[in-house]
Parts: C-alpha cells; sequence; structure tokens
C-alpha cells in the first residue's frame, strides 16, 4: 500500500441527486474488490455521509485536526467494512463550509499523503470555490446527475465551473485574462452566451500567447458522470445529452461511466444505515454500481449474498493483444 493512485472527488451541481450514497457505497466496492480505500465526507457545511456507513457520531474528523491539533493519521475511522477507512469533515465539533485557503491546502495536502489504494472524496453541493478546488485536485473526478433537466443543466454548470476555475488558476497572475474567466462563471452566464470557444475568442483579444495553455488545460481535463435515479429508457439518454452538450460547449470529454436505476431498495438501506451494495448485492442498483466499479478498476466484480455473508468474485480484464 502506498500514496494514493487513485483520488476521486464526487461532486454535483445540486443537493438531492443521491451524490453522498453512491459516493459510500463506490467506497465500499473498491474496497470489497481488494484495494485500500479512504472515504472522505468532504461537505464541512453538512457532515453527515457517516451515518451512511452506520457511523452514528464520528468521534472526530477534519475540525480535530484544526482545533486539537490531532494527526492526519488518527483522523481515520475504521468503519467495520475490510479495507474501508473513512475521515469525518467535522467529529463532534459543529463545522463550517466556508473554511479557508489555507485549510484547503491543508486538508489536500494530507489527502495526498494518504496510505491507501484510492480515496473517494464526497463533496458538498454546489459551487462554491472550496468545493471546486477539492473536485479539481484530480483529473478523475465524477459528477453525480439525475435524469431530470434541471438537473442536467445544474450538472453542466458544475463541470463548467470547475474547468473555468481551473482556467483561473492558471490566469491569476493576469488579471485581464482572469476577469473573462471569472465573468464566465455559471451564476452569471447562459450555455448560449458564454462557451469555450467565445472565451477563447475573448483571450486572443488580449493575449494570443495563453491560448496554447488554456487548451492544453480543456484537454487535461476528463471529467466523468453517473446519472443516478433512472426510470426509463428515456432517462438513460440524459447521460448521452450531458456528453454532447458539454462536448459542444466546453470542448471537454465527458466520460459516461453509467447509471444507478431508482429502486425503493436504495432508500430502505439508507433508512437502515446500511450501503445497499452490502444489503443487497444483487439488486439492480447494485448491479448497476458493479458495472462502473469495474470500469474504474478494469475489472469484472460481482458479489453475491448468501447466509448473511458476501462473496467476492473479481476477473482482472487483459489488455487487447493479451487474451491467448
Amino acid at each position: 500500500m502506498s500514496t494514493p493512485t487513485n483520488i476521486i472527488p464526487v461532486g454535483g451541481g445540486k443537493g438531492g441527486v443521491g451524490k453522498s450514497v453512491i459516493s459510500t457505497n463506490l467506497a465500499v466496492g473498491i474496497a470489497l474488490s481488494g484495494q485500500e480505500v479512504v472515504l472522505i465526507d468532504g461537505d464541512f457545511g453538512a457532515s453527515n455521509l457517516h451515518a451512511l456507513l452506520g457511523i452514528s457520531h464520528p468521534p472526530y474528523g477534519f475540525q480535530d485536526f484544526f482545533l486539537n491539533s490531532k494527526s492526519p493519521d488518527s483522523l481515520l475511522i475504521e468503519t467495520g467494512i475490510s479495507n474501508l477507512k473513512f475521515i469525518s469533515s467535522a467529529g463532534d465539533n459543529p463545522g463550517s463550509a466556508n473554511i479557508d485557503t489555507d485549510r484547503v491546502k491543508k486538508i489536500t495536502s494530507i489527502i495526498n499523503k494518504l496510505k491507501a489504494d484510492t480515496v473517494i472524496l464526497d463533496l458538498g453541493p454546489g459551487t462554491s470555490f472550496n468545493v471546486l478546488d477539492f473536485f479539481n485536485i484530480s483529473l478523475q473526478g465524477i459528477v453525480m446527475s439525475s435524469p431530470e433537466m434541471t438537473s442536467v443543466m445544474k450538472t453542466f454548470s458544475f463541470i463548467r465551473a470547475a474547468l473555468f476555475r481551473r482556467i483561473s488558476l492558471h490566469l491569476k497572475n493576469l488579471p485581464n485574462l482572469q476577469r473573462l474567466v471569472d465573468h464566465s462563471h455559471p451564476s452569471k452566464a447562459d450555455i448560449e452566451t458564454y462557451t469555450v470557444d467565445i472565451l477563447r475568442e475573448n483571450v486572443k483579444k488580449i493575449d494570443a500567447s495563453q491560448i496554447e495553455k488554456i487548451n492544453e488545460i480543456i484537454s487535461q481535463f476528463k471529467p466523468s458522470i453517473i446519472i443516478n435515479r433512472v426510470r426509463s429508457k428515456k432517462d438513460l439518454l440524459s447521460g448521452n445529452n450531458l456528453v454532447n452538450l458539454v462536448k459542444k460547449y466546453l470542448d471537454v470529454d465527458l466520460n459516461y461511466l453509467g447509471y444507478i436505476t431508482e429502486s425503493d431498495r436504495v432508500r430502505d438501506s439508507v433508512e437502515e444505515m446500511i450501503p445497499f451494495l452490502i444489503k443487497d448485492p444483487q439488486s439492480k442498483p447494485s448491479e448497476n454500481l458493479q458495472q462502473i466499479i469495474g470500469t474504474l478498476t478494469n475489472t469484472d466484480l460481482h458479489l453475491v449474498k448468501e447466509d448473511g455473508r458476501i462473496f467476492v468474485s473479481k476477473q482482472v480484464r487483459l489488455n487487447s493483444g493479451w487474451d491467448a
């Protein structure tokens, strides 16, 4: 086990899309596949991820690191699930969503030094700079959406805000150019009136030498999406619509990881404080998530529950040319 090779922030443009539920079960599934995983509650304004793991009151969290000088390693909480540890954002201390830049940097440093194979970082909803900066600590971020048009548009706005935040930080010493990106924040512009192409045109008018670097930032930005609470074939199209929308207006290649079927079994698992992947690994949502985990880990993962025990079957996918 070494410094994490996979840091996966999970964000979303609005609350209520099931982001935390999927983040938790994603972490559980990857841990059951054999990887050492740390799940982090990155919602500093409404810490509740612990409840989805069956942890009633986290004994400590990031607030203790700042207030009580706890060491980073001491923040790790055992979950009772093999290979899975958890870090709460608040612990028993009332926290604040408005953490300053210095604390963001310190938390980012802790995340980068965690001894794990994969870190799942569940973020708060919305597009505050704190959320965007945490999302951008990795190029492997996942954005959650539901199929409704309002959610799809909020998801697009989140992706655009994350991209423009990346560009803005590159331009921080060029205020005339940075102002262009800040103006394009989703709260101030519609899709049709401010796109990457328009941004490029405006940058060229001021300093054309920056275009190459901006294009590099755009090409490196490759987030993924998961559509949650799918009820029909029509709902499935929302993922493809988002991929096309993001490519057309942002010139970004969005990866459609998959979808999760709407099911009462997921709601039941939340009420019982048991991850649905453990409560019912053979349900449709669990099968959907196992396919997504397979894509992320390059494996074929199958979970079966018998007599209260979960059996894990994992096959590694060989690269083309290696299958005899």
